[in-house]
């Protein structure tokens, strides 16, 4: 090329990017084009090497990408840093270099296995496209060369086309990847819709969403409990760990679930701003597929529509199931009218027993009331609860009442899931302590209480049965209990004075049998009635009442001595015992 006279190199020149732009407009493929223009280059730059780097921002370096002269073997593996070598020092001040001889050169790194000792003169271009830095393109020769500015510009026209040719390719990508993208959407899309318009159901979707993105399914509520829809679907962790971002996220978020620490991919379903449940995909997203993701995520919208529709049922069901409760827990209620309801039920495909027991969850305290009341414990508990009588007492009515939780259970049942059977006291309480341990379970906060009232011989004795389940909760809780299961049938004696209406007849009662002892506490400040209570408890024994009030036997003697001088009688009388016994117990209902 040195030897060439001014108008032939020119038109050389000229050929050579015309060459260049037709190839670039061609059908021809990135590696195609960039192999040619190396080719070429080495021809119109009458040079013995040239070699392409494209600036790598994962490797953070310019990688060699092809090279008409130098090692192949070394195509894809060589990285120089920005600065390192003639090479990154071009690349890092975007400017042309010529260096006659680059053994002399202070920044020329020798590379082993791709550099040459007979490689004497080198010149380097920038590849710019805009303001980025795509690469740079060299030539060597084994002469030593003092590379012309003519030379250095031609080389940089060069440089332009490839930018030119790099920028079409990677925007042809683009566009054929958002078009597989739209396509890819538009698929997993239309195979949903079916499915949602011919009424396909939420089992038969979440197969879908397992078959499209490849993998075990399954969807959780946001207590990341299990629900049974995606019992077919190949995921079977009965509970998973959902991440607080999830709460707030519009994208799937990974973690690990189980003693194997297996990696779960989360999508949030929604409501609105409402995480409502949570579609859980086996396996990572890192690396796969668009498909993979394009699946889970139009999944979760199609899963949220159907949800909503379930629970939009749900609500309805809920609603009629409650307006019969409240219409056969109301005292009130005329048996004429309990009759109709009933009919009304039966009507609804809902049989009130003839005979049941009624048992009522509710909070411990306010904290307890508002774990109660949200909307993922409030269904978890529904359904636990319709899930474990559909196996204990089948035909079990179960109702969420403001706080609480109402369960009707038939004395007798028969159903598919349990052979035919009759409930007692005894499995009625057994299957109340069970739905304690699932309250329990659903929550750390969550602290519940189950009280049972007695058989309901008929539906208008509901009513009765749902205030002794209450009567006996809130005289468990008067006496600091949490966490218990109380019955009616366990008061004893205090039903008796559950029957007295008056408030008062209670108070003239505990004033008559112990008012010296109450009115001798107000004025001394001695905890005379917990001491009486202690020993009613313990049943009179004073050393087993000392330990309770954490007091010595003789403190304990003279209290007795005390509360025996006030009233006039000696506590050793069984009939004096069992009057101060009920009057306690009266005092602790009109406390209430």
């Amino acid at each position: 090329m040195a030897a060439s006279n001014p108008p032939e190199r020119e038109l050389r020149e000229l050929l050579f990017l015309q060459q260049l732009s037709v190839a670039a407009a061609s059908t021809m493929g990135r590696d195609e084009l960039l192999a040619l223009v190396i080719k070429e280059t080495n021809g119109a730059m009458d040079a013995d090497v040239c070699a392409l780097y494209l600036y790598d921002r994962d490797r953070n370096g310019l990688v060699l990408t092809a090279t008409n002269g130098l090692n192949q073997a070394a195509v894809g593996r060589v990285v120089m840093r920005l600065g390192q070598g003639v090479t990154g020092a071009v690349a890092a001040g975007r400017h042309a270099l010529a260096v006659a001889e680059v053994s002399h050169d202070p920044r020329f790194k020798w590379i082993e296995g791709v550099d040459e000792e007979r490689f004497t003169s080198m010149l380097s271009v920038p590849i710019e496209a805009g303001p980025r830095m795509v690469g740079v393109l060299n030539v060597q020769t084994v002469e030593r060369r003092d590379f012309r500015q003519d030379e250095m510009a031609f080389l940089s026209a060069i440089a332009g086309a490839i930018a030119g040719v790099l920028e079409r390719t990677e925007l042809q990508h683009q566009l054929e990847g958002q078009l597989a993208e739209i396509r890819l959407s538009q698929t997993v899309h239309e195979r949903f819709t079916k499915l949602v318009l011919d009424g396909a159901g939420l089992s038969n979707i979440l197969e879908a969403i397992a078959s499209l993105a490849a993998g075990a399914v399954g969807i959780y509520d946001p207590l990341g409990f299990r629900l049974e829809h995606g019992a077919g679907t190949g995921l079977r962790a009965r509970r998973v760990p959902i991440p607080a971002q999830l709460f707030d996220a519009a994208d799937p978020v990974e973690t690990t679930s189980g003693r194997s620490h297996a990696v779960l991919t989360l999508a949030p379903v929604r409501a609105g701003s409402e995480l409502i449940a949570v579609l859980a995909l086996e396996g990572s997203l890192q690396g796969a597929p668009a498909g993979r993701r394009r699946a889970l995520e139009h999944g979760a919208t199609v899963v949220a529509l159907e949800l909503l529709k379930e629970r939009a049922a749900a609500e309805v069901e809920r609603r009629l199931r409650g307006d019969l409760l409240e219409g056969l827990l109301t005292m009130s209620s005329d048996p004429a009218d309990i009759t109709r309801l009933a009919v009304g039920a039966e009507r609804l495909g809902y049989r009130i027993p003839d005979r049941s027991w009624l048992v009522i969850l509710e909070p411990d305290d306010p904290v307890s009331a508002e774990v109660m009341q949200s909307h993922p414990i409030q269904e978890r508990l529904q359904r636990d609860v319709e899930r474990l009588c559909r196996t204990r007492a089948p035909g079990a009515m179960v109702v969420p009442r403001a706080s609480a939780l109402v369960v009707v259970l038939p004395e007798e049942f028969s159903g598919a899931d349990a052979p035919p059977g009759r409930l007692t006291v005894t499995e009625v309480e057994a299957v109340a302590r069970s739905l304690l341990e699932l309250a329990h379970g659903l929550d750390r906060r969550l602290s519940v209480s189950a009280g049972v009232g007695g058989l309901a011989a008929a539906p208008p004795e509901l009513a009765r049965s749902h205030e002794e389940a209450r009567q006996a909760l809130r005289l468990v809780r008067r006496g600091g209990g949490r966490r218990v299961l109380t019955s009616y049938r366990s008061l004893g004696a205090l039903r008796l004075l559950l029957e007295v209406r008056d408030p008062q007849v209670l108070r003239r009662f505990v004033e008559e049998s112990m008012g010296p002892v109450i009115a001798y506490e107000e004025r001394h400040r001695t905890p005379l009635i917990a001491t009486l209570e202690a020993l009613s408890n313990q049943g009179w024994n004073q050393r087993a009442a000392a330990r309770t009030l954490g007091i010595h036997i003789n403190s304990l003697t003279y209290r007795v001595q005390r509360a025996e001088a006030l009233l006039g009688v000696s506590l050793d009388d069984p009939e004096a015992r069992v009057v101060l016994g009920v009057a306690l117990r009266a005092r602790s209902l009109i406390a209430g």
